[in-house]
């Protein structure tokens, strides 16, 4: 087989290998111009073929005319996907019909009406850079989005239409050193053109799910606002009633003993107060601030945290406290406060499950490269249905628990990096382990 018949039969198969990617990127990626530009390439691959055809077939040294309209017709695909692309333009029937016409004209200009192919090729060339001109990006298209295939293949098909110019006027026999040199940069354009193309999609994929991922995140911040908002107004409600019935008790001065009057005020006292903690807690779970970490000693924070629960007589007058720190832990970054606010937060809630009896154990031990700070009670535990549930918004199992206490210090250990665990078993006690990473400095 000679070697520029053996050269259109390779560029035939590499073409045809091209066109079922854009199909198969096609059936993803269902862009108007992508489109277009998948009838390109399809035009150009049954050139080739038709060009296979007209040689081994017919035995012509010239393309025949359907040759010749299928290459006509791959330019003017590729000048609509431009179109497309900057425009969104469509096309119609009548402009089909038309494209028809004129590659059909095209096509017949050499050997019917006389026209020089030179002339013809010149005309193609200089389409075909018009719509590498389309593709070039605006500023609009610009703002935001990466635009690399589209600059990439905008200056590929530019230098395409310029190579097709350049050869009407280069001769290149066929098997000459000037044939070959033609046919590898030929081969070239349109390789890295076709992997532009497949650079755009890519991107534009990329950037559609991240719009959808965005729209997601925003209906699901849509949608836990809302979860917030009903429980807030459900745990508010409580200790609303109780502030308007005790204002309606207290107007009623005749109704009241001094004793009544006293219990009355204390209860309307005790329910401001709740209120006012689940709001402090709804704000910090709602706006929590950034952890500001430094270098720092974990024991201060357990013993200063052990000894609040010791001196709490009203809530650990019989809970027996116990802090044990391995001395292997080192200094990690953490923000002081908000681990105090953590520790205390899980302390007190052991406490309140012992009903102020039993043993509270904070415990420290390095765990590799963490450094693993345990609270562990001797409560009745959690039953297995609800510790799926423990660290959701509002969930409490406490008659007076504002249900955020656990939400926010799991929060606030992974703006540390860290995690937070919950060992228990109904009977058996509650174990509470947070683990934050040494290097987190």
């Amino acid at each position: 087989m000679p070697v520029p018949l053996l050269l259109t039969f390779v560029s035939t198969v590499a073409f045809a290998i091209q066109l079922l990617i854009f199909a198969y990127l096609y059936s993803s990626h269902r862009v108007r111009f992508f489109q277009y530009l998948l009838l390109a390439w399809g035009a150009y691959t049954l050139s080739k073929g038709l060009k296979l055809v007209d040689v081994l077939v017919f035995d012509l040294e010239q393309s025949s005319v359907p040759t010749g309209v299928a290459t006509v017709a791959a330019v003017g695909f590729m000048l609509a996907a431009g179109l497309a692309y900057r425009w969104n333009y469509r096309l119609r029937g009548r402009d089909l019909l038309i494209g028809s016409a004129v590659a059909l004209v095209l096509a017949l200009a050499s050997d019917v009406i006389g026209v020089d192919e030179r002339l013809v090729g010149v005309g193609l060339g200089a389409v075909q850079m018009a719509a590498g001109v389309l593709f070039w990006p605006s500023r609009d298209q610009i703002a935001g989005v990466r635009v690399r295939g589209e600059r990439l293949l905008a200056g590929l098909l530019t230098l395409w239409g310029l190579h097709r110019i350049a050869t009407q006027f280069v001769p290149a026999p066929p098997g000459s050193p000037a044939y070959f040199c033609v046919h590898a940069v030929f081969i070239t354009l349109y390789f890295l053109s076709t992997f532009a193309v497949i650079i755009m999609v890519l991107e534009r994929a990329r950037a559609e799910s991240e719009r959808l991922h965005a729209r997601l995140s925003e209906a699901e911040r849509l949608a836990t606002t809302g979860e917030l908002a009903a429980g807030m107004a459900h745990e508010i409600r409580n200790p609303l009633a109780a502030i308007v019935n005790a204002t309606a008790l207290l107007t009623d001065e005749a109704g009241l003993t001094a004793p009544e009057r006293s219990a009355t005020v204390t209860a309307l006292r005790t329910e401001a107060r709740r209120l006012n903690r689940i709001l402090s807690d709804f704000l910090r779970f709602a706006r929590p601030q950034e952890a500001r970490r430094a270098p720092a000693d974990i024991r201060d924070v357990v013993q200063h945290v052990g000894a609040l629960i010791r001196e709490d007589r009203s809530r650990g007058a019989r809970v027996d406290v116990k802090v044990a720190v391995d001395p292997a832990v080192p200094r990690f970054a953490f923000d002081r406060d908000q681990l105090t606010q953590v520790l205390w937060n899980v302390a007190l809630n052991g406490v309140q499950a012992m009903n102020g009896r039993g043993r509270l154990t904070l415990d420290v031990a390095r765990e590799d490269h963490h450094v693993a700070l345990a609270v562990s009670d001797t409560g009745p535990g959690i039953p297995r249905d609800m510790l799926p549930r423990v660290f959701e918004p509002f969930y409490s199992a406490k008659p007076n628990g504002s249900g955020l206490g656990l939400t926010i210090a799991e929060r606030i250990v992974t703006a540390h990096g860290g995690r937070i665990d919950i060992d228990a078993a109904p009977g058996g006690g509650t174990r509470v382990t947070m683990r934050f990473p040494i290097e987190a400095a």
